[in-house]
């Protein structure tokens, strides 16, 4: 709800991650289940098969041009034979023309090359239409399930890998099924008929044939055995590229301001280097089957050849009825033999594609096998009957396990108070609201908001009576409009004008072109920081949570922006439980306790004048900030 907006839906369009205080570190090391290309195999062929009429018929006519193709070696058969036969005895060709059935057989020949022409044309445009069917489907359930992965792991993992994983590892697939489905299923079918009719006509001059396919196989599994890796570390190295560039990007002002570029530049090439190697190596191995392959299969037409004539000139060889091998049905045999070649080259070149697109079929899977982020709860708590009181008790938490940011946090929070959290960077303020928000899990004690510990409670429920403001807020390329309806769906028009004008947003959203219909652009860089915390804002007071968290909201503003957005908090605070983290104090002189954190532990809890009383590490604090004096 309202600025939970800021947080679940930014990370779930791919942002920076959680509110900071978590474990991301740049480029960590991801951690993946090991890949397994045959269960990858068999997933890809359940979302193919999820449109069963589609494959259906694309089979059937896949069947029919193959089939078609096949007979054309009959037929070519039946125009040579229809010239005349070689006399084995007299080592003679005698010439014994058939007019009726060289007519019969040239007719047929050219029916069925068109009526292959155009089903081979029809089946192409089908498989690339199932081809994008299919990984729309696949690229959908990836962006649900990374649109529900827990925090932890989008703060474990790199965003630019994910979004490698999105893009270049689907597209991968999509080239691969668009390009080869069709030739995969007809060169199976293709290989069948060919070894049926050549074992028809001649199993002898048939085994002869066959010595290119056990080779091939052979080659094939040796080959695999080394290339599979190389793939998978193409794709790896690449979602680590990805992520450089992100950070590049979306991080281009600190680069040029800090003069970077030339060390940025340098990173990127040691990727780009990386990747290349990846490559090279990956794809040398894999397109080296096409030639290898051409080599086999040339070889096979050769001993064809060379065997046929033998076998002719020695009257052996004959047909499953008994019939002398003929000069037609070697030429049928080369013919076929090509024919025969055809898939296995075919499969050959696409090998490297299969390969890739098996290595990112492992990576997309490998994500939707995480387990996603469960919103189950054995207690209700409706947002309208919401109060807000909240209690910390004993919490100890550590995004590490054996690293513990929180020691034993223990706090009472009553309804309608505003409470402040301060302390040093890394003190663990910004992993409380992580806490409370159950971005992540306490290791031990409990939270309690209305007396209901949270762990019971549905995350849903939870984050509808609770509403963030971030230090850096999150806007999306959508109108100003939508963006405040970010915090509820269903807001009217005069919910949001209201809205607006209690957040001090009216004003300025007026003097815009289009209003409060106009558009944001990517990071809403069409309006001042300043403006952009103030419509964050906005969103809260129209969410009207019962529980608020202001996290360091005006730091990153000038002073008069800061009066303006405090204005707005102060109306938006009214009646509320307030939670506010800051490193400015003058923010939060006025709240009814501040709570001291050090190393993950309370040093200090009270209001403004009770902890300047204190002369401890609050008033260290506060002199330093006002007084300019050294701590």
């Amino acid at each position: 709800m309202a600025e939970k907006g800021n947080q679940m839906h930014a990370r779930q369009a791919f942002g920076r991650g959680g509110m900071g205080g978590g474990p991301g570190g740049r480029f960590q090391n991801m951690v993946e289940k090991p890949g397994n290309s045959k269960e990858a195999f068999f997933r890809l062929v359940k979302y193919l098969t999820s449109s069963k009429g589609l494959v259906i018929f694309l089979i059937i006519i896949v069947i029919i041009f193959t089939l078609a193709n096949l007979y054309t070696n009959i037929l070519v058969k039946d125009i040579v034979a229809s010239f005349g036969i070689f006399n084995t005895k007299t080592k003679e060709w005698q010439i014994v023309p058939d007019e009726a059935k060289f007519t019969f057989a040239i007719t047929m020949l050219i029916i069925f090359y068109v009526t292959h022409c155009v089903l081979q044309y029809l089946s192409s445009f089908l498989g690339a239409y199932l081809a994008a069917k299919t990984v729309k489907k696949m690229r959908n359930d990836l962006f649900k399930k990374i649109a529900y992965l827990p925090i932890s792991y989008l703060d474990s993992h790199l965003h630019g890998d994910l979004l490698s994983r999105m893009t270049n590892d689907i597209d991968n697939i999509s080239q691969a099924i668009s390009s080869s489905i069709t030739s995969l299923t007809s060169g199976v079918l293709m290989i069948i008929g060919c070894i049926g009719i050549m074992l028809w006509y001649s199993p002898l001059l048939t085994l002869v044939s066959l010595v290119s396919i056990l080779l091939t196989f052979l080659l094939a599994k040796f080959m695999n055995k080394f290339a599979r890796p190389l793939f998978i570390k193409q794709q790896r190295v690449l979602g680590k590229l990805n992520a450089q560039t992100e950070e590049m990007v979306t991080g281009n002002k600190t680069v040029i301001t800090n003069n970077r570029e030339g060390r940025a530049i340098e990173e990127f090439n040691e990727f780009s280097n990386q990747f290349t190697h990846a490559a090279i190596r990956a794809q040398i191995l894999g397109g080296a089957m096409g030639p290898v392959m051409n080599f086999i299969n040339n070889l096979g037409y050769f001993l064809v050849c060379l065997f046929g004539a033998v076998f002719i000139l020695n009257g052996i060889g004959n047909t499953l009825l008994g019939d002398p091998l003929e000069v037609s049905i070697v030429i049928m045999f080369l013919t076929t033999s090509k024919q025969f070649a055809r898939p296995i080259n075919e499969i050959a070149q696409l090998y490297s594609s299969l390969i890739t697109a098996l290595a990112g079929a492992e990576r997309v899977f490998a994500v939707m096998d995480e387990d996603v982020e469960s919103f189950a709860g054995s207690i209700s708590m409706p947002e309208n009957e919401a109060v807000g009181n909240i209690e910390f008790s004993h919490v100890r938490f550590g995004y590490d396990p054996e690293i513990p940011v929180l020691k034993d946090f223990s706090a009472v929070i009553p309804a309608g108070h505003k409470i402040a959290l301060v302390g040093e960077t890394g003190s663990g303020k910004t992993t409380i609201v992580n806490l409370l928000l159950r971005y992540y899990d306490i290791n031990s004690g409990f939270i309690k908001i209305d007396g209901k510990d949270i762990l019971n409670v549905s995350k849903k429920e939870l984050r509808d009576s609770i509403s963030i403001v971030l230090q850096d807020p999150v806007l999306f390329c959508d109108t100003i409009e939508n963006n405040i309806r970010y915090g509820k769906s269903d807001a009217t028009d005069e919910e949001i004008d209201f809205a607006l004008e209690l957040a001090n947003c009216k004003q300025f959203v007026d003097l815009l072109p289009d209003g409060k219909k106009t558009m944001l652009v990517e990071g809403a860089t069409n309006i001042s920081q300043g403006q952009r915390q103030l419509l964050t804002i906005a969103r809260a007071i129209l969410a009207d949570p019962k529980i608020l968290i202001l996290d360091e909201a005006t730091s990153s503003v000038d002073t008069r922006t800061e009066k303006k957005i405090q204005d707005a908090m102060i109306k938006l605070m009214e009646n509320r439980t307030s939670i506010i983290i800051a490193h400015r104090l003058s923010t939060i002189q006025d709240s009814n306790k501040i709570i001291v954190l050090d190393s993950g532990m309370v040093v200090e809890e009270g209001n403004h004048r009770e902890l300047l009383d204190k002369n401890g590490v609050y008033k260290k604090l506060y002199e330093t900030q006002f007084k300019g004096l050294s701590t």
